[in-house]
């Protein structure tokens, strides 16, 4: 007996399971939608109504399931048709494309209920599968697919135990409950593509009989492979006619052995499953960016790379992720108006988005406007909150402190009427600030890195970063290169302070000064109202020899106009020596001497930060750029920008002696120009 011949009676039928995912987020704009429709749905559906034997398993990202609802109800209404032929299957899933671990497990149901209510809204019919964004997976899953009526899920096979491959569904169990797992297979990785449909099939069972040679616990049983195909993929595979050339040979040729179907479809004739315990874990080709950042890496480390893995590799979607569960429990906590509640929580939906948080299988990481969307959703479901207080109760500005980010230090959360920042120990300086009025994080800011940017930036920028230089790392500064041993940027400062009910709070860092190592300290007492800061520093000589430097204070301000890949939209102004200026720093670092007030304002949404500091200082301003791998491109694109704003002073101190210097900084909305309240001085009235 040949060896096709000897698997196909063991396991009789390969059902086929094609499963078409859409290479989209949801967020496009409707233009970009529409073309989508018009290059692939359309084609899709007028090939799948002409040829009634082709059995297809369909994900849409729930926003453009809504989409297409509002814009092309007669796709909808040939969906329900060919439900109705027992031809397709809708998956469902969580509306916004999330990544589940990372959910509170309220959140993972009511997504997974608001599309499921979509879907049967529109198509008469409830999604009992539906897809992981990247199989980003964590068994703790199980309880709230199972709440919400899911009765399986595919999950990439990379996260599927060697043992337990044998095509056939797996049954997972946590505390009593139980859904099915159907291993899928990504199209031209485990199965190469072949332009003969015919060699294709014989992969196909190729890999079916090495499967089973090496294990095969449940005998004739028939089996199934999932194979998932990309929108864009399957779309140059029709086009040519290859998708139609493989139903057509698999019914002359391989008929009683090959058969095309859906999961729900199979897992309904059949009910052999294999229980089975799948680890945390990511599918394997978007797992390989998780090791070092903006490099693919083989998990070498025996150990499956998690999600949580994953952010602590990109810091960046790590503080998003804190953001997220910030403010999910302040929408847990809120008992006022339940119809504001439900708004906010659908806000917080909307930042959950699996993009701004996990890269692609290309490595395409977010962008900075997919963060800052996430970031912009967040502030409005943290307004809605703020207005659904129950009766007679107003909101309270308030400055906490707790283990924010999880790092094992206490951050400072500050909740004020203007803004929420998080102050960090690492630096003692903000690690974000979102402005209440509709923006995002202007601390959400990338790091220089050698492979890509050819320097490397030794700290995470932020606002009010502090550094202790010498002239010579002063004038390389200025030129935008990264300099200085970290004094005060990579301290941990200790908390010598802090009062709740005057908003104050007092670090102290210490550090070591040149070659000579010079002991130094700086003492930053932060005192926050409801528009700004305070910053007072106290920086000491402790050592016994003279201190001759320069303090500087940096501030940096992510990008909001994403109108272009290189954009600034920052504009400065200055007072010096009683004159307003404007400093040309669009392009270029540009530097000023004398400054006794700065205010940095970002055009895109006409907000303004303002520095007036006790003591004139230098100022310098400068675009950074960073660069990132980019999917079919050698050479690093733009992947973000920040605008650096700092003040400085020289430095000269004796044995044992200290220096005072404070900076009230004001952050100044449109509403409050509008209300003509004062935030900051007009700078034609200070000359």
């Amino acid at each position: 007996m040949g060896r096709d011949t000897w698997v196909f009676s063991v396991m009789k039928v390969l059902h086929v399971c094609m499963v078409i995912t859409a290479s989209l987020s949801g967020a496009e704009s409707s233009d970009l939608l529409e073309k989508k429709y018009q290059v692939l749905y359309k084609k899709l559906i007028s090939f799948l109504y002409a040829n009634a034997s082709c059995k297809l398993t369909l994900s849409f990202p729930g926003r453009v399931f809504s989409w297409l609802t509002k814009k092309h109800p007669e796709f909808i209404q040939l969906l329900k048709e060919l439900i109705s032929r027992k031809q397709i299957e809708i998956l469902g899933g969580g509306y916004y494309n999330p990544v589940f671990p990372l959910l509170l497990p309220m959140d993972r149901s009511g997504q997974i209920e608001m599309y499921g209510s979509e879907l049967s809204s529109a198509l008469g019919k409830r999604p009992r599968g539906m897809m992981v964004y990247g199989s980003v997976w964590d068994s703790s899953l199980i309880s709230s697919l199972y709440g919400s009526g899911i009765e399986y899920v595919l999950l990439d096979n990379s996260l599927i135990p060697h043992a337990k491959r044998q095509l056939l569904p797996l049954l997972v169990t946590e505390q009593g409950k139980s859904v099915k797992v159907l291993p899928f297979i990504h199209e031209g990785t485990v199965i190469p593509s072949h332009e003969d449909v015919d060699s294709y099939l014989l992969n196909v069972k190729k890999g079916a009989e090495k499967l089973l040679k090496k294990h095969n616990d449940y005998g004739e049983e028939e089996r199934t492979v999932c194979i998932a195909f990309d929108s864009d993929r399957f779309l140059s595979l029709l086009d040519d006619g290859w998708i139609e050339r493989l139903y057509k040979t698999a019914q002359e040729s391989y008929a009683g052995t090959i058969n095309f179907s859906y999961p729900q479809e199979y897992l309904h004739r059949h009910t052999a499953l294999l229980p089975a315990y799948i680890a945390p874990g990511i599918q394997s080709d978007i797992a390989q960016w998780g090791l070092v950042p903006y490099m693919p890496q083989e998990n070498k480390t025996g150990y499956p790379i998690t999600i949580y893995d994953f952010l602590s590799t990109y810091p960046r979607n790590h503080a998003l992720y804190d953001r997220m569960i910030y403010i999910g429990m302040l929408i847990a906590n809120c008992h006022g108006d339940k119809a504001r509640k439900k708004l906010a929580r659908e806000k917080l939906w909307q930042a959950q988005t699996g993009s701004a948080f996990v890269c692609d299988p290309e490595g395409i990481f977010a962008t900075n406007a997919i963060r800052q969307n996430a970031y912009r959703a967040l502030t409005e479901a943290e307004k809605i909150v703020r207005d659904c207080l129950p009766a007679g109760k107003a909101f309270v500005e308030s400055v906490t402190s707790y283990d924010y980010n999880a790092d094992g230090l206490d951050e400072y959360v500050c909740q004020m009427q203007s803004f929420d920042a998080c102050i960090s120990r690492k630096g003692a300086s903000i690690t974000e600030l979102d402005i209440m009025h509709n923006t995002g994080n202007y601390a959400d800011n990338l790091k220089r890195i050698e492979k890509f940017d050819k320097v490397d930036d030794r700290y995470e920028r932020g606002l009010f970063v502090e550094h202790l230089f010498t002239q010579e790392e002063m004038r390389d500064y200025k030129k935008g290169l990264p300099t200085g041993s970290g004094i005060f940027s990579q301290v941990s400062f200790t908390q010598a302070g802090f009062d709740k009910k005057r908003h104050e709070i007092k670090l102290t860092g210490l550090g070591e000064y040149s070659a000579l190592k010079l002991p130094v300290s700086l003492r930053k007492n932060y005192i926050i109202n409801s528009n700004g800061f305070t910053v007072q520093y106290i920086l000491k000589n402790e050592s016994p020899l003279a201190l001759k430097a320069a303090l500087l204070v940096e501030s940096n301000f992510a990008q909001t106009d994403f109108s272009s890949a290189d954009c600034n939209s920052y504009s400065v102004e200055v007072i010096a020596g009683g004159e307003r200026r404007n400093l040309d720093a669009l392009t270029a670092p540009e530097s000023m001497s004398d400054i006794s007030y700065m205010q940095i304002t970002d055009t895109a949404n006409d907000i303004s930060f303002v520095y007036e500091p006790n003591e004139d200082a230098d100022i310098t301003c400068m675009p950074l750029y960073f660069h990132r791998p980019q999917f079919q491109s050698e050479v690093p694109q733009i992947a973000g920008t920040t605008f650096v704003a700092s003040l400085c002073w020289n430095v000269d101190l004796a044995a044992g002696m200290e220096m005072e210097k404070t900076i009230n900084f004001t952050i100044i909305t449109p509403k409050r120009r509008r209300r003509g309240k004062k935030s900051a001085p007009n700078l034609s009235d200070v000359q």
